[in-house]
C-alpha cells in the first residue's frame, strides 16, 4: 500500500479492496467527491455489463474500478514525477506543485468513468455513438460525457472549493486537462501524467480492469499482471513526451499483453456475453425516443444533469418495463427484456469466425478499409444478398457481425505504433531503441488479428440444414469481400 501525498491538511483513511488489499483516500478532497451522487451512481453500473450471465461472480461495479484507477494512477504519477525531478529538474513541472499534480491524477482516475450510461458500452455504442446531435455536441463517447458532466454541474465547484481549501488552487484546471482528449500543446508534464490514466499501452485504467475483472470472473490465470514492475521500470522522457520502458521489463510487458489478449478472447468476447450485449443494445435503441435517452445526455450541457443521473443498470430495466405498449418498438423491447431477465440466448455464432492476420509492418486490410466498420457493412450487405438468393432472406435481418479489432488490440493515441526502450544510468535516462507493438505481440506468441464472427438466431443455429446453408453463404461473402487481401485464415 502506498499513500502518495503527505500533506498536513489531508487526513487519510483506507478502503478494503480484494485487488490491492487497501486503497487509501483523503477525506478532504477524495472522500467528499466519492460521496457525491455522480460517483455513487457508479455503484449501480456493472463493470462488465452482462458478463454475469456467464460468470456469476462478475457482479462488480464501475465504482470499485474507479477507486482502483484512482489508487494505481496515483502511484504511477508519483513515480514519474520523482524521476522528472531527479533526472530532468523541477523546471519540467512547469511551476506545478508535485502534491497538486499527484492529487489531480488521483481525482481524474476516480472520475474517468463518470460518463458511462446504463450497461456502459452498450449505451455508448447504441446511443452516444449513433445520435447525430450528440456527435454534433461532441458527446459521442463516455469520456466526453463525463468531462461535460464535471464542467456543467456543481461537481466542478466542489473540486475547485476542496482543492483551494488545501492550497491546490489549480486542481480543477489540471483534472479537466487530464480527462480531456490528447492536446499536443499541453505542457509536457500533463501529457505524461495523462498516460498514467489513459492514452497508453498500460495505463491504470487497463491494468486495474484486467486484474479486477479476472478476479471477479474467476479467470485469475489471465489477470496475473505485475503492475508494480511495469510502473517501477517506466521512465519519463519529457523531451519527447514519451514513457520509456526499461529493457528489463519487456517480458513483464509481454505478459501484460498476453493477459489482455486472453481476457478479451475468453471473457469480454465470450459469445454469450456478446449475444446479451447485443440484446441490451437492441433494447436501448428501441426505447431511446420514448425514454428521451439522447436528450438526457444533451441536458448535461445545459447544467441539468439530473435526468442523466437517473440512468443506471437497474433503473433502465424498470423504465422499460413501465412503458405503455403503445407501439411495436416498445413491445419488441419488452420481448428482449424478458429474454435478458430469463437468460434466453437469442443469437449464437454460426462458427468459430474468420480472422485476418495483421503483419508486423504492413496490413493490406487497412489500405482497403480505413475503418473496421466499412468492412462490417460490406460483409453484412453481401451476406444478406447471398442469403436472399438462397431463399433465406427472412432471417437475413436477424443476422449480425461482430469484430474484435477495437477490443483486443491496445488503443494507442495519435497514433503510436512503437514503444521506446531504454535504461537508467548514473548519467540519466537513455533511449536505447524502440519496438513495435505488433512485434511485442508476436514475441508473446500472439499474432495481431481481426476476427469476424457472424451471429444468427439461436433457433436457426440449432437447425443443421439451415446452419449449413448460412455457413456456405458466409464463406462466399468472406471470399468476395476479402479476396484481394493476404493473410486471411479461418
Amino acid at each position: 500500500m502506498s499513500i502518495p501525498i503527505v500533506h498536513k491538511k489531508l487526513q487519510w483513511e483506507v478502503i478494503r479492496d480484494p485487488i490491492y488489499n487497501y486503497i487509501p483516500y483523503n477525506k478532504e478532497i477524495e472522500g467528499t467527491i466519492i460521496d457525491t451522487p455522480y460517483v455513487q451512481r457508479l455503484r449501480r453500473i456493472r463493470q462488465l455489463q452482462v458478463a454475469y450471465m456467464v460468470y456469476p461472480g462478475a457482479d462488480h461495479t464501475r465504482f470499485q474500478h474507479s477507486l482502483g484507477v484512482m489508487y494505481l494512477s496515483g502511484i504511477f504519477a508519483e513515480h514519474l514525477i520523482s524521476y522528472i525531478e531527479t533526472y530532468f529538474g523541477k523546471g519540467f513541472l512547469k511551476g506545478y506543485d508535485k502534491s497538486l499534480l499527484i492529487e489531480a491524477v488521483r481525482v481524474a482516475g476516480l472520475l474517468h468513468d463518470l460518463g458511462h450510461g446504463p450497461y456502459s458500452h452498450a449505451f455508448e455504442e447504441e446511443i452516444l455513438m449513433k445520435d447525430p446531435e450528440l456527435k454534433k455536441k461532441n458527446l459521442d463517447n463516455h469520456e466526453k460525457v463525463g468531462l461535460s458532466l464535471i464542467k456543467n454541474s456543481d461537481l466542478s465547484k466542489l473540486i475547485e472549493k476542496t482543492g483551494k481549501s488545501i492550497g491546490f488552487d489549480n486542481l480543477l484546471e489540471v483534472v479537466l486537462e487530464l480527462l480531456s482528449e490528447y492536446n499536443p500543446s499541453a505542457p509536457s508534464i500533463l501529457k505524461l501524467l495523462q498516460m498514467t490514466i489513459k492514452n497508453w499501452i498500460y495505463p491504470a485504467d487497463i491494468m486495474d480492469f484486467l486484474m479486477r475483472d479476472s478476479y471477479y470472473t474467476g479467470t485469475k490465470e489471465y489477470g496475473t499482471i505485475d503492475y508494480y514492475r511495469l510502473i517501477l521500470y517506466s521512465y519519463p522522457y519529457p523531451y519527447r513526451d514519451v514513457i520509456i520502458i526499461d529493457e528489463k521489463a519487456l517480458f513483464t510487458l509481454r505478459n501484460f499483453l498476453q493477459s489482455r489478449y486472453y481476457m478479451f478472447e475468453t471473457v469480454y468476447l465470450h459469445p454469450v456475453c456478446r449475444s446479451f450485449d447485443r440484446l441490451v443494445q437492441k433494447i436501448m435503441g428501441l426505447v431511446s425516443e420514448h425514454l428521451e435517452l439522447p436528450q438526457r445526455v444533451l441536458e448535461i450541457t445545459e447544467g441539468k444533469p439530473e435526468r442523466f443521473l437517473e440512468l443506471d443498470d437497474f433503473s433502465i430495466l424498470y423504465m422499460v418495463n413501465r412503458l405503455p405498449e403503445t407501439d411495436s418498438n416498445i413491445r419488441k423491447a419488452k420481448e428482449y427484456l424478458n429474454d435478458l431477465l430469463h437468460r434466453r440466448i437469442r443469437w449464437k455464432p454460426i462458427g468459430p469466425g474468420y480472422s485476418i492476420v495483421l503483419p508486423a509492418r504492413s496490413a493490406t486490410f487497412f489500405f482497403k478499409y480505413g475503418e473496421i466498420e466499412g468492412a462490417v457493412k460490406d460483409l453484412e450487405r453481401i451476406l444478406k444478398e447471398i442469403l436472399s438468393d438462397k431463399r433465406l432472406g427472412d432471417i437475413a435481418e436477424e443476422i449480425w457481425i461482430d469484430h474484435s479489432l477495437k477490443r483486443t488490440l491496445p488503443a494507442l493515441p495519435y497514433p503510436l505504433q512503437t514503444i521506446k526502450t531504454g535504461k537508467k544510468t548514473v548519467e540519466g535516462i537513455e533511449i536505447s531503441g524502440e519496438i513495435s507493438l505488433t512485434e511485442l505481440l508476436e514475441e508473446a506468441g500472439l499474432s495481431p488479428r481481426i476476427t469476424f464472427v457472424i451471429y444468427a438466431p439461436a433457433s436457426i443455429v440449432r437447425n443443421k440444414t439451415k446452419l449449413k446453408r448460412i455457413r456456405e453463404a458466409a464463406n462466399q461473402a468472406y471470399a468476395y469481400v476479402f479476396s484481394s487481401l493476404r493473410d486471411i485464415t479461418m
